[in-house]
């Protein structure tokens, strides 16, 4: 019996010590899974500003600098015929700015998102692709209970990114068909395009090559929300990629 005891007390010993080990493992991945999910959130955010300042420089920038010059010429010409040309070009410019900073805003923070809610916000978001881009954006919206207003921002923020990731990788698509569906608690967004389509196998080593990071941003966003990610493609058929979630979970 005393024999009996002592193996029962090792065990128990043993399997304490394990369990430890099991949780502070957990703790470490756990631990390590915040670490990147806040590096790619940093990561992201960077980006982001990069293409900020990069728009303000080489676009309403340079703009506002044509429209300077063109000033000049207008205060010093004496030609009434070339002033009032030279005061056209200088209105469409400026317009030309004030079109641009209207965009730039609207990719900070969707106005129309606060005030009308994800469906029109997607609306206006497939307007204004479908007024710039060659690539025609169909959308189809079944959305009777908005969501918060944070998580419906993030849905926001993935379709652009999916739109935009079509409108540059999508090498001869010419439509995209976005679908918003809400079934009691599930809901779905997805983005389909009729274009070149890609290997799957080959997706992993892209993105090491090229950084991936609207994909990482869309995935951290997806985290966010706890719902899940998938993706279908194959060369040829076009791309589909599908987000899932239960808005009670």
């Amino acid at each position: 019996m005393l024999l009996s005891g002592a193996l029962l007390v090792m065990f128990i010993v043993v399997y304490q010590k394990r369990l430890l080990q099991q949780q502070l493992l957990l703790r470490a991945a756990e631990a390590e899974y915040q670490r990147q999910l806040l590096a790619a959130v940093i990561e992201a955010q960077e980006r982001e500003r990069e293409r900020i300042g990069r728009d303000l420089h080489d676009g309403i920038g340079s703009t506002l600098a044509t429209a300077k010059l063109l000033m000049g010429r207008l205060e010093s010409t004496g030609a009434q015929e070339e002033a009032s040309n030279l005061s056209s070009m200088v209105k469409e410019i400026l317009g030309n700015a004030v079109h641009d900073v209207r965009g730039l805003s609207h990719s900070l923070y969707p106005a129309v998102l606060d005030r009308f809610g994800l469906a029109d916000a997607l609306q206006h978001l497939a307007d204004v692709c479908n007024e710039t881009s060659t690539l025609d954006v169909e959308l189809s919206i079944d959305y009777p209970q908005p969501l918060a207003l944070p998580q419906e921002l993030a849905l926001y923020r993935i379709c652009q990114e999916l739109i935009h990731n079509a409108q540059k990788h999508a090498q001869g698509a010419t439509l995209l068909q976005v679908r918003l569906r809400q079934h009691g608690t599930r809901l779905s967004l997805s983005v389909e395009d009729d274009g070149c389509g890609f290997d799957a196998t080959a997706l992993e080593s892209t993105r090491a090559a090229s950084g991936g990071a609207g994909l990482r941003s869309i995935e951290v966003r997806v985290q966010m929300l706890r719902a899940r990610l998938s993706q279908q493609s194959a060369p040829g058929q076009g791309t589909c990629t599908l987000i899932e979630m239960d808005t009670a979970a």
